[in-house]
């Protein structure tokens, strides 16, 4: 994955979204030097999203936001297992623990297009949400709308938006399931109907397996966050009111994850079916190649004979002997030829 290749050394250049709650309630559109007078206030709520950050664009925001210096650690690594992290806060200060997520949500939006993931690093605490895109990323990722569109009754905050963010990319993994499965079909059709290429329909299928199981260790990881969060083990970050929500994120992943392993299954039941299908054919053309080859030793067998010197051979003084030695080799032909159309050689 190229992550930091083509990074945006300017903060403005980077922002993608930028968004502020007033502690009034109201929505506020944000540029960069407006930011420092947002937290300066003592309530409210800021979703910040930005794309490719350059070394320098981190310092930046880690200036601004305190980000936890392991999580800055990750951003620069990149190509980060997705996970989820929780922070504590310093001791003697009285905000709640942050959280650091690392995500890899779907960039391809066509099932014309290869299959490509890119990564998320997203850090979390009660008054800013900071969303960084790596590499690729998908320009209708639309964690900030669910954001919105969520019951005021929830709030504006950081639990709100943790579940934005996870909804957003497990909904997006979802129409890949049956992108993957329309695929499938399409190549088992391929093998069965007998018109295939070899090389074509392997590499297809191996194609297949490879977006499988990327999609699949992407999600794994999302079931283990969701399931952690549903649990308690971040109860007094995660009211009560907002875990049906998680629980909700929850059942997505376990149905994607059993589609997807029932997929994989699928995938080596149809490369097996190939692979038998191909030493079918393969023992199909040996036999009949066999059964010719039976067929031309007789005249081949009998015209030897008659190509050898030979002094004592009385036929060669009948006057018939041609015609009746043509005659017997025809129909031992014939006749061994009907009996192998009969046991299936040719």
């Amino acid at each position: 994955m190229h992550l930091m290749g083509d990074a945006l050394g300017d903060f403005d250049d980077a922002i993608v979204n930028c968004v502020a709650w007033l502690p009034n309630g109201e929505r506020m559109e944000c540029v960069a030097e407006q930011i420092p007078e947002i937290l300066a206030q003592p309530s409210g709520f800021l979703w910040l999203e930005l794309r490719q950050p350059s070394p320098l664009v981190l310092e930046h925001v880690q200036a601004l936001f305190g980000v936890h210096e392991l999580a800055i650690e990750d951003v620069h690594l990149a190509e980060q297992r997705p996970k989820l992290e929780a922070y504590e806060p310093v001791q003697g200060e009285t905000e709640r623990e942050s959280f650091f997520m690392v995500l890899t949500p779907v960039v391809t939006r066509s099932a014309t297009q290869d299959f490509a993931l890119g990564e998320l690093h997203v850090f979390l605490d009660t008054r800013v949400v900071l969303l960084l895109h790596l590499g690729r990323y998908a320009r209708d990722f639309d964690a900030l709308g669910r954001f919105e569109r969520a019951p005021l009754r929830l709030g504006r905050g950081m639990c709100n938006a943790l579940h934005a963010v996870l909804d957003e990319v497990v909904d997006d993994y979802v129409p890949w399931h049956g992108a993957f499965e329309e695929r499938l079909d399409a190549l088992e059709r391929q093998v069965i109907s007998n018109n295939v290429r070899e090389q074509g329909v392997l590499t297809d299928l191996y194609a297949l397996k490879r977006a499988i199981l990327r999609l699949r260790h992407a999600v794994i990881p999302v079931e283990e966050m969701t399931l952690s969060i549903i649990t308690g083990a971040h109860r007094q970050n995660i009211p009560k009111a907002m875990r049906p929500y998680f629980r909700d994120v929850h059942d997505h992943v376990v149905q994607l994850l059993a589609g997807l392993e029932f997929l994989r299954e699928s995938q080596m039941g149809v490369l097996n079916l190939h692979i038998a299908l191909g030493a079918n054919r393969q023992g199909i053309v040996v036999r009949k190649l066999a059964g010719w080859g039976a067929i031309l030793a007789v005249p081949t067998m009998v015209f030897s004979m008659y190509g050898m010197n030979f002094e004592n051979m009385p036929e060669l003084d009948w006057r018939w002997g041609y015609p009746v030695v043509m005659l017997v080799t025809l129909l031992g032909s014939t006749l061994l030829h009907r009996w192998l159309r009969r046991s299936g050689w040719l």
